[in-house]
């Protein structure tokens, strides 16, 4: 995550990513993903560049650009590519424009006026208990992109390990009461080194733990705008 100053305003730029379980080096791979997607990000807002004009080609590019480092990462390891494989989750905010892009599972919510909002739902794969990943074929057609010119006041991404708490499946919609609490505490607080830790105790609590097993990572951001 990074907040990049661009045309007056504060834009939050912001990846979750999660290498696929039977990698070898999924985290390199999630971990290549993310910051080039922010690097790539940056460049272009520091470059002048402005969310509204962002089009799927801009930020295919910049999936594209991730890919590539995940290739070289994986001929300087002397392996398969899928050793690296990992999904990806991504938004570029300001106050008044968002765009989002995602490939495989996990999820990107919104709050904006009080309601909650699911931008795509978890990708599943060909296979049952399979998703898609930046290293899949023809990542084209399986990226999903959305932009808007609206405000929003919450912001989640998270990855697979948190789906079963925080989305209805039958209703393909975000579960509030496990939203609600995390961005009432993160609008009262300074410390978020204390809020990190109290969030890490939660997410590896025993209770958590039985309803996923799945590695599990969640991004908050609040006062993006007014609730």
């Amino acid at each position: 995550m990074r907040v990049v100053e661009a045309h007056g305003n504060a834009t939050l730029v912001a990846c979750v990513a999660d290498g696929a379980g039977s990698a070898k080096f999924s985290d390199v791979g999630s971990m290549l993903a993310c910051d080039t997607i922010i690097d790539c990000a940056t460049a272009f807002l520091e470059a002048g560049g402005r969310i509204e004009d962002l089009a799927r080609e801009d930020v295919l590019r910049w999936c594209g650009v991730a890919l590539g480092r995940i290739e070289q990462s994986a001929r300087a390891r002397q392996c398969d590519v899928r050793e690296l494989a990992t999904t990806l989750c991504a938004a570029v905010v300001a106050p008044a424009c968002a765009c989002f892009f995602q490939i495989g599972d996990g999820a990107v919510i919104l709050r904006r006026n009080g309601i909650y909002g699911v931008v795509f739902w978890p990708q599943t794969g060909e296979y049952a208990n399979s998703t898609n990943f930046l290293t899949s074929e023809n990542l084209g057609e399986r990226m999903e992109f959305a932009s808007a010119r609206l405000e929003f006041a919450d912001l989640a991404l998270f990855t697979d390990g948190i789906e079963r708490l925080a989305l209805h499946f039958d209703s393909q919609t975000p579960h509030p009461p496990f939203f609600d609490p995390f961005f009432r505490t993160l609008r009262a607080t300074e410390d978020y080194a204390v809020l990190n830790q109290a969030l890490e105790a939660f997410l590896t609590s025993e209770p958590v733990r039985e309803r996923s097993d799945d590695d599990k990572t969640l991004l908050l951001a609040s006062h993006i705008a007014d609730s």
